[in-house]
């Protein structure tokens, strides 16, 4: 049973950790604009602000509200990537945006959100048998595919690997026994090599040029090239505040976003890299301890789908960034540049600050 004490303690690590990962962000903005505020880190503050407001508020509102609720948010997310789809802005040949004057939204962030607390929904109340009946098994991939298929035709391989993680997760966390996730690990392992003629030409040449560096190192393989390059370069304590020179010579690609994580490197170094890598992994710690504490089956499933969502931004972008996964475009959460990622991951954290309640709690 946890003292009110130590609930409190959790939560304030919570929002202590959030702002730490966010004013490194601001750091690594700042850096990347060339020592300006502006566009990039003014942006993220205004972002962070509003949103981080939110949040708060949230966690002012009755868990049960999502609960009523959370099908609602999933169809108008499914709804506003139906809408990018027909009149979305189309930027560098991808249509992901949709423009309501000078400000551009990204469904495809808040979907994640409404995904997992659809299918926290979904299977909230279902017995571990009931979960693994085919028809249960059955609508819950149709919720999962549903807005991966909509992503997918946008296209954008990062968010929809994202989204099929988050759903793996929480069909995992409810058919935990051993047998069911060797079964349902084997039967996705099968599905890999299925979704090859699927993908887009590029998608297949990043793949190919992360199997092999040789293959077109100054087209698709330059951005990888360039990140290991910047993250190799700064060595133990880096080569200083708005002094890398991958970062600030223009050599580094996507430095606001994809590759923050390699302009921080470049600038701090080794420790400031382990820094970032030990924030993140206490905000992940966190989460599975909520997760783990939680006495409620919904708010356990939310607290799982949040975690799916960070760890698996965390772990494809630093996969990416340091030449260990294919580059497949995920922004690193308060880290990189993009007011819808920044958005989103406050209304994650704000659902975590819901679950405080005493009667979500053991």
């Amino acid at each position: 049973m946890l003292t009110v004490t130590k609930l409190k303690t959790i939560f304030w690590l919570l929002v202590v950790n959030v702002i730490a990962l966010f004013s490194i962000g601001i750091v690594v903005q700042y850096s990347s604009a060339g020592g300006k505020w502006a566009p990039f880190a003014i942006h993220q503050i205004i972002m962070f602000s509003a949103f981080f407001l939110l949040a708060v508020i949230m966690s002012f509102i009755n868990l049960d509200f999502y609960l009523k609720y959370a099908y609602f948010f999933y169809i108008a997310a499914v709804i506003s990537l139906l809408v990018v789809n027909f009149l979305g802005s189309n930027v560098m040949g991808a249509t992901r945006w949709i423009r309501i004057g000078s400000v551009s939204l990204q469904p495809s962030e808040f979907a994640k959100v409404g995904l997992i607390l659809a299918l926290a929904r979904y299977f909230e109340g279902k017995s571990i048998y009931k979960a693994m009946e085919f028809r249960t098994l059955l609508k819950a991939f149709v919720i999962i595919f549903l807005p991966v298929l909509l992503v997918l035709k946008q296209p954008n391989l990062g968010t929809a690997v994202i989204m099929l993680f988050i759903g793996g997760s929480i069909i995992l966390t409810v058919i935990i026994k051993r047998s069911h996730v060797v079964i349902c690990g084997t039967l996705g392992s099968l599905t890999v090599p299925a979704i090859w003629p699927f993908l887009r030409p590029y998608h297949k040449q990043r793949i190919l040029s992360f199997l092999d560096n040789s293959v077109d190192p100054l087209g698709i393989g330059y951005n990888a090239q360039q990140s290991q390059i910047a993250i190799g370069s700064g060595g133990m304590l880096g080569k200083g505040f708005v002094n890398g020179s991958q970062t600030q010579l223009g050599f580094l690609p996507e430095r606001h976003t994809d590759f923050a994580f390699a302009v921080l490197s470049e600038e701090w170094g080794f420790l400031g890299s382990m820094t970032l890598i030990l924030l993140y992994t206490t905000l992940l710690s966190i989460i599975l301890s909520i997760a783990y504490q939680s006495k409620n089956h919904f708010s356990k499933l939310v607290s799982i789908g949040v975690f799916a969502f960070f760890s698996a931004h965390f772990l494809i972008n630093l996969g990416m960034t340091i030449g260990l996964l294919p580059v497949i475009g995920d922004p690193l959460p308060f880290l990189s540049y993009g007011g819808s990622t920044t958005a989103a991951s406050l209304i994650c954290i704000g659902l975590l600050l819901t679950i405080k309640a005493d009667k979500y709690f053991t």
